[in-house]
């Protein structure tokens, strides 16, 4: 699993970029990385979470975003690019109404 992270300044933007299987390992492993970024933040800035290439998503990584959101304020938290089968993964968890998940 490969995440990068691209924060730009001067749109106040932090970019998560995913690709592959965000299984439990993978979502452990990656934890504590994106924890510090996120936590960095202050509540008026943005994440972002592209899911361009992730294929499945462990309740672990779900964990994860409701975490990120909850960083930021409300509407400041975005996951974008899911394939049809990971929105329909967000909304059986209810999220889809409390994240943004394009």
């Amino acid at each position: 699993t490969l995440t990068q992270f691209d924060y730009n300044g001067s749109e106040k933007k932090l970019t998560c970029s995913f690709t592959g299987r965000l299984d439990t390992n993978a979502s452990l492993a990656m934890n504590e990385e994106l924890a510090g970024k996120v936590g960095s933040l202050a509540a008026e800035e943005r994440i972002v979470f592209d899911m361009t290439g992730v294929n499945y998503i462990a309740s672990s990584f779900i964990r994860i975003c409701v975490s990120s959101a909850r960083q930021v304020q409300k509407g400041n938290f975005a996951i974008v690019n899911c394939d049809p089968f990971l929105k329909k993964t967000f909304k059986i968890a209810g999220l889809d109404e409390v994240l943004t998940v394009e």
